[in-house]
């Protein structure tokens, strides 16, 4: 079981729609594009801090200050087609809803 817990998803079946597929840096994005992968936020809440799992009062207090971010991409090919490279398309909605995110994270007094 993960100790991360999801506050954004953009995905098929996320909060919002999926990035779209990279057509490659010499390619203009269109609305028409397909969409694929996807662009996950992920914070450790507080009654998951290492310090509470094991029992010990946190000295640096809550929260947690590790935020995981996660890109995929679609399972077509893409022309980066570099292993372990993942790169997205954004649109304004989403980097909006991902701002908002991180916006959120950073002031945050609990996860």
């Amino acid at each position: 079981m993960s100790i991360f817990a999801t506050w954004l998803l953009l995905a098929e079946d996320g909060d919002a729609a999926a990035p779209r597929v990279y057509k490659g840096s010499h390619a203009d994005p269109e609305d028409g594009d397909p969409r694929g992968g996807w662009v996950e936020v992920a914070a450790i809440p507080n009654h998951c801090h290492p310090a509470v799992r094991w029992q010990v009062a946190p000295s640096d207090g809550l929260p947690v200050e590790y935020l995981r971010l996660s890109v995929g991409q679609a399972a077509e090919p893409s022309s980066s087609g570099l292993p372990g490279q993942a790169t997205v398309i954004l649109d304004r909605a989403q980097v909006e809803d991902l701002h908002e995110t991180l916006g959120a994270w950073l002031t945050a007094e609990e996860r």
